[in-house]
């Protein structure tokens, strides 16, 4: 079974031979790797080609800048393998990641395959605990309710196989952050068989160890998956779906609308507009009172508290480097 990996570059020459390496010493062998050279101003064209001469595996695209999801769906147009796998350039497999997914997909038949993967802080490691079970089995409707509790099951696109078949009709949206938002819940809805491991595949790399750090008008992609997402469960799945969406669009608007200091005054205005719009739109002060009040009174606390119940928990073994 062929296995067709995506890998969007742009501006990564400090990381990207890691990146690479850590595919070609993959145990499983047979492999399609698709570079695309996102219009990168620095080195890592160069670098991207050295591998390509060297490994008959490789194949390298250019393109203009277009984002990461251009980048990805131009990716898609080359694929020849059974299953996509999408990995970041400056994340890390382990050496057997791909066999370990392989595996699973022959056995269960299945659509997406997911692994969990450790948070690669500059310190320390994170390592997500919340699967006990080394395998789980879900149908669609299982899957996304899992996705809606955003604990086991997350928006990511890399760190999983999924059905070559399956992953064509999904492009991602171009022009916008947080695009895997936009995707994900979609490509749940069209699948029968999701497998979620919970043996971690790979090194999701974090260049800081603030949470809040990135957070910017680019964010507001974020809350427009979000709206999306919500309206997309109210009318396939019903109301239990939809108030779970809800309650995550929730917690969406509140880390945000303690986030605006961040923001220059203008922006933070827009920002605030928008928010108060989403509020009225899903009714969500008078769905959500009480978590109002709650996240009002910690509003200083904000995001050490959100640190403590992200990470803070026997949920997260935390491993020194």
């Amino acid at each position: 079974m062929l296995i067709s990996i995506i890998v969007p570059i742009y501006n990564v020459e400090k990381y990207l031979k890691k990146c690479l390496d850590s595919i070609v010493h993959q145990t499983y062998k047979k492999l399609q790797i698709i570079l695309v050279n996102d219009g990168s101003p620095d080195n890592s064209a160069s670098i991207a080609q050295e591998y390509v001469d060297k490994d008959s595996r490789f194949q390298l695209f250019h393109q203009e800048n277009k984002g990461l999801s251009g980048a990805r769906n131009t990716g898609l147009k080359y694929v020849a393998g059974d299953y996509v796998f999408y990995l970041d350039s400056d994340d890390i497999l382990i050496e057997n990641a791909i066999e370990i997914l392989v595996k699973a997909a022959m056995e269960e038949n299945a659509d997406v395959v997911q692994g969990n993967f450790y948070y690669d802080y500059p310190e320390y490691l994170l390592l997500n605990k919340q699967q006990k079970e080394k395998k789980v089995i879900y149908n669609k409707k299982e899957a996304l309710w899992v996705l809606l509790e955003h604990k086991t099951v997350l928006n990511f696109a890399w760190g999983k196989l999924i059905k070559s078949e399956l992953a064509k009709q999904f492009l991602f949206p171009e022009a916008k952050f947080y695009e895997d938002g936009f995707w994900k819940y979609k490509l749940m809805h069209a699948l029968d068989i999701y497998v979620s491991l919970n043996t971690p595949i790979l090194y999701y790399l974090q260049r800081g160890s603030a949470i809040s750090g990135s957070f910017s008008m680019r964010n507001l992609d974020q809350l427009e998956s979000e709206v999306l997402r919500a309206a997309f469960v109210k009318k396939e799945y019903g109301e239990k779906f939809y108030n779970k969406a809800l309650k995550l669009l929730n917690q969406k608007i509140i880390q945000h609308s303690n986030l605006l200091d961040q923001l220059s005054k203008e922006d933070a205005l827009i920002y605030k507009n928008k928010i108060e719009e989403i509020q009225e739109q899903f009714a969500l002060k008078e769905k959500f009172p009480k978590t109002y009040a709650k996240w009002s009174q910690k509003k200083n606390r904000l995001m050490d508290g959100l640190k403590n119940k992200i990470f803070g928990n026997n949920n997260w073994e935390r491993i020194e480097k």
